[in-house]
């Protein structure tokens, strides 16, 4: 599997520390941990990517996220979990490089139900397009295909 032509000479972090937070890349070793809190917040996620997680098992979940460390691994498309200060699992944050063209990507986040939810994701989004900014390579335009849902 090839690279996105935008990633060929781009090596993202893996794991880093964005202020109270820190994001490691989905991987089917957290396959309990993140299909419990994928459940959990099923009600938060529905619509978000279409009918997912409707109907989801947990090895449809271990499939996922093998594939998701198989394209963070090949750079073409990049998915991390978000822990909080206690290493607590708070959600997930994804970019998808536009699938056979350059220069356009989209970006995604979803918070678990957790307290100020919505100003927790207001301000990680924030901080998250500011990383986009200064971590990938310039000319690359990043979309925001979702927002936390409010409710």
């Amino acid at each position: 599997m090839d690279p996105h032509p935008d990633f060929v000479e781009v090596t993202l972090p893996r794991d880093f520390a964005l202020g109270a937070y820190r994001l490691a890349p989905l991987s089917p070793e957290f396959v309990d941990e993140d299909f419990d809190a994928v459940m959990a917040s099923e009600h938060l996620l529905t619509g978000i990517f279409g009918d997912w997680p409707d109907g989801l098992t947990r090895e449809d979940n271990l499939i996922d996220l093998a594939w998701h460390e198989r394209e963070f691994t090949a750079r073409r498309s990049f998915s991390w979990i978000i822990r909080d200060q206690t290493g607590a699992y708070a959600g997930c944050f994804y970019v998808f490089p536009a699938l056979g063209s350059r220069g356009s990507a989209k970006a995604a986040l979803w918070l678990c139900d957790i307290s100020n939810r919505v100003s927790v994701a207001r301000a990680l989004r924030e901080d998250l397009s500011d990383w986009l900014v200064e971590t990938f390579p310039s000319g690359i335009d990043i979309a925001w295909t979702t927002r936390p849902k409010l409710d």
